[in-house]
């Protein structure tokens, strides 16, 4: 029975914070890292603000809004785990002095606890949504443009066949794998339509709506942002522009 987790590989476009600077209201979501200890999470953009939490310091965490005040640097309102990996995720402002971009292109942070768990039910619920297998796939999408299968040896044994099939969709690409003991979707592609992938992962959804499911995640190079698990097996990459998902791509390397 295949039992690999998810890994997903998300990037985002740099931010670089510059004070005393007026910034917009909207932005591009920026994956960071949170400096100093003990940094307050405010309901409020403002040193008065309710607070609602509180980063021990060096966790990651998404920026999607700026807010320029009074104070010498801006607030920024972040989605978060806390603590991380293994508390709720957490939305909320914190002061730009306490926020600072990660480089892009390297992964961060450890995928455990509340965040693995997180990525095995967005895994679950995506294979419960288009199948297991190519066949339950047409029972619930209707039959596909087309179909290739193929069949290769096994890595380790090759007299252990294994068959790869690949459906075609407007707009969405399955992949599927199958052996005499176990068959799992290991790959579904989104670029046009109102396909889901979990319970909020779609084309034109917000950053935001896809962060508080999966959480934040481990890696930013540009304007995709990818989660990883901790078997390492999967890939999830989310492109996003304008504001909303542009594309969705999910996939699962065997061993």
């Amino acid at each position: 029975m295949f039992t690999g987790k998810l890994k997903v590989y998300l990037a985002v476009v740099g931010l670089f914070f510059a004070a005393p600077a007026a910034c917009p209201e909207e932005m591009d979501p920026v994956l960071v890292r949170i400096t100093g200890s003990s940094v307050n999470i405010r309901a409020e953009a403002s040193r008065t603000g309710r607070v609602i939490g509180r980063f021990s310091g060096g966790e990651t965490a998404v920026v999607l809004r700026e807010e320029q005040g009074a104070d010498p640097f801006p607030w920024s309102l972040v989605i978060a785990r806390v603590p991380y990996p293994d508390g709720p995720v957490v939305e909320g402002w914190v002061y730009g002095q306490y926020v600072e971009p990660l480089p892009q292109g390297e992964w961060s942070g450890s995928v455990s606890g509340a965040q693995g768990l997180a990525f095995d039910s967005f895994y679950l619920a995506t294979q419960e949504r288009f199948g297991s297998t190519p066949e339950e796939a047409v029972r619930k999408l209707g039959k596909p443009l087309s179909r290739n299968d193929r069949e290769v040896p096994g890595r380790h044994d090759p007299s252990y066949k294994v068959t790869f099939t690949e459906l075609s969709y407007p707009g969405l690409e399955l992949r599927y794998f199958s052996t005499k003991d176990s068959r799992a979707l290991i790959g579904a592609r989104v670029t046009e339509g109102d396909y889901l992938l979990g319970r909020a992962v779609r084309l034109d959804a917000s950053p935001r709506q896809v962060l508080l499911e999966l959480g934040p995640p481990q890696f930013q190079d540009g304007a995709v942002f990818g989660w990883s698990d901790e078997a390492d097996y999967a890939s999830l990459e989310v492109t996003f522009s304008g504001g909303k998902a542009l594309l969705v791509d999910f996939s699962v390397v065997l061993d």
